[in-house]
């Protein structure tokens, strides 16, 4: 779901003497960050408590040309669905757990449509409910690698390769500092096109004692795509399951193709 981290950082800095912080520098296991990272975003039994996400916001498209207000739901284990309105109209991303779907009302008649093998694969993956790929990896069947350290906006990072069950591979830079994800990057192909995707993640707040990202942005070969700025985030709402599935397209009772 969504996922550097100025009020946390600020936040850590303020209650930490200098020498505690420093201590957090030194070399930690894979091990030792991974159970790091799971307690700053609250801990297991918080996030294994949370059967339900809905976060409402806007997003911002085409370099800030284009304002649309959204509504993410999400739904253990791997249902998602994201609508946009644009301009009067909804676009609609969705997945069920099996089905991927899109209605794009700006290339075609935006009617659903189901995405291609390739999509439905990348939209699983991204599905990973609440806070990312690195939760739970065992059962998921992924294997983790910690590569070092980079610098992400100004602060120190794990760099931690995620490699899925299915191969494909997803780099989740931590915060040596709060340990909450700062970025996510990895290549991904959606509708034919091979894309550089690079998602960070900032503005935590705590929601039902877990940090979640208020501020999300992507970007694609390092050109911003899409920024979305969350204003309001629920857990364990009741969304209509219907609301992932693909809408059966209406049946035609109309009197000249009974005549047919």
């Amino acid at each position: 779901m969504f996922k550097a981290i100025p009020i946390v950082i600020a936040y850590a800095i303020t209650l930490c003497p200098a020498h505690i912080c420093k201590g957090q520098e030194t070399n930690l296991t894979l091990d030792q960050i991974v159970q790091k990272h799971i307690e700053a975003y609250g801990g297991a039994d918080k996030i294994n408590a949370v059967q339900t996400m809905k976060a409402t916001g806007t997003a911002s498209l085409s370099g800030g040309q284009i304002e649309a207000p959204l509504i993410l739901l999400s739904k253990r284990p791997n249902s998602t669905r994201l609508e946009l309105s644009v301009r009067g109209k909804s676009f609609i991303q969705a997945f069920d757990g099996t089905t991927a779907w899109m209605a794009n009302p700006f290339t075609g008649p935006g009617e659903p449509q189901k995405m291609n093998d390739e999509d439905t694969k990348s939209m699983k993956e991204d599905s990973d409910f609440v806070v990312g790929p690195i939760f739970d990896y065992k059962s998921k069947g992924s294997k983790l690698e910690l590569m070092g350290k980079e610098d992400v906006e100004g602060s120190s990072a794990y760099k931690i390769k995620v490699t899925r069950k299915s191969g494909n591979v997803v780099y989740v830079y931590v915060d040596a500092q709060t340990f909450l994800t700062a970025k996510t990057s990895g290549n991904r192909k959606q509708m034919g096109q091979e894309l550089e995707i690079e998602t960070s993640f900032g503005s935590y707040k705590t929601v039902n004692g877990i940090m979640m990202p208020f501020s999300v942005e992507q970007k694609n070969a390092g050109k911003s795509m899409t920024r979305f700025t969350i204003e309001k985030m629920e857990m364990n709402v009741s969304p209509d399951v219907s609301v992932f599935q693909m809408p059966e397209k209406p049946k035609d009772d109309s009197p000249e193709k009974a005549a047919k």
